[in-house]
């Protein structure tokens, strides 16, 4: 099926036909990706009429880098501007390529902050303690929650933030993530400590669980949180709890997405199972594309790893998925 391309942009057909070559190749066309053909041929239609789909000068004024862009924004377009120039040429179309850049890409080395079992739990601890806000008494219990979904499950912020309330089935521990990253919908369990925990939570904030569309993380004013600000105070939690990173700070709130995952793989070794073997169903817990994305974490140095084993001990340590090991 052709992608959809916006009306006012010239030639559609064109970039239509040019998405779905890079599909049949096997490419990933998210919405981020779309949104730079679609900016590619909304700029094509406001330049002057010209025989050649994309000149020298139009590729060229398309990819120069704007002022207080980020290096990504700028890669991206000159990236769309180069590949549809390389499918324009295929076609036989005439049509200017863009040089591959002057200089190799400066890759960085990135290691995420694992977030030990026993540090979790000063954290959750911290959580729990937190006194009830006079602007939202229901806060303290959401951050409480919150915290130990991302810890167990291993979602993304903008995942667990954008739950409703029918999505997370309490009475079978499963979570429904609807629509996330590349429009994928997954099921999540939860485990018997975090099923307990939410039962617990529902009553403390008093979500109407016949209302499916509710927020399940409702904000002072009934609406959901911004992932921002709800990241900023799951930060300042790590910080009162002293989880913090080599130069100081706390760590970023994906770490603990992160951490779930090295954590299953780590009780996964002690349990004696293949590594190798669940990274499938790791893969699909996650929500990742393929297992290349969740083989990433075994690449991870295994001092990271130090002290999770005997840290399973403890009562917040019951965060994994029964049956997943």
């Amino acid at each position: 099926m052709a992608a959809e391309i916006t009306a006012d942009g010239a030639f559609p057909e064109l970039f239509s036909e040019y998405v779905d070559y890079k599909r049949n190749l096997g490419y990933v066309y998210p919405d981020s990706r779309l949104y730079l053909v679609r900016r590619l041929s909304r700029f094509l239609a406001g330049r002057a009429p010209d025989q050649r789909v994309l000149p020298r000068a139009a590729a060229e004024e398309f990819a120069r880098p704007r002022d207080a862009e980020s290096a990504g924004s700028a890669a991206g377009r000159r990236g769309i501007a180069r590949q549809f120039a390389l499918f324009l040429r295929w076609k036989g179309i005439e049509a200017w390529v863009l040089p591959e850049r002057s200089q190799p890409r400066q890759f960085r080395s990135f290691t995420p902050r694992i977030v030990t079992a026993e540090e979790m739990a000063r954290v959750i601890a911290c959580a729990d303690a937190r006194p009830a806000s006079r602007c939202g008494p229901q806060t303290q219990p959401v951050y409480a929650m919150l915290v130990r979904l991302l810890w167990c499950c291993g979602l993304r912020i903008g995942e667990a933030l954008s739950l409703r309330v029918g999505d997370v089935d309490l009475a079978q521990g499963v979570i429904t993530v609807r629509k996330a990253k590349h429009n994928r919908t997954r099921l999540v369990p939860m485990s018997q400590s975090l099923a307990a925990h939410a039962h617990h939570y529902a009553d403390a904030v008093g979500l109407v669980l016949e209302d499916p569309q509710a927020w399940f993380f409702p904000s002072p004013r009934g609406r959901g949180y911004n992932p921002c600000s709800a990241t900023a105070h799951l930060q300042r939690l790590m910080l009162e709890a002293g989880v913090t990173t080599a130069t100081g700070r706390a760590p970023r709130a994906h770490d603990l997405r992160h951490s779930y995952a090295v954590a299953c793989l780590a009780k996964m070794q002690a349990d004696g199972v293949d590594v190798y073997a669940a990274l499938p169903l790791l893969a699909t817990y996650m929500g990742h594309a393929d297992i290349i994305s969740a083989e990433y974490y075994l690449r991870l140095d295994p001092s990271a790893w130090a002290g999770i084993e005997q840290a399973m001990a403890h009562t917040y340590a019951d965060v994994f998925p029964h049956g997943t090991v």
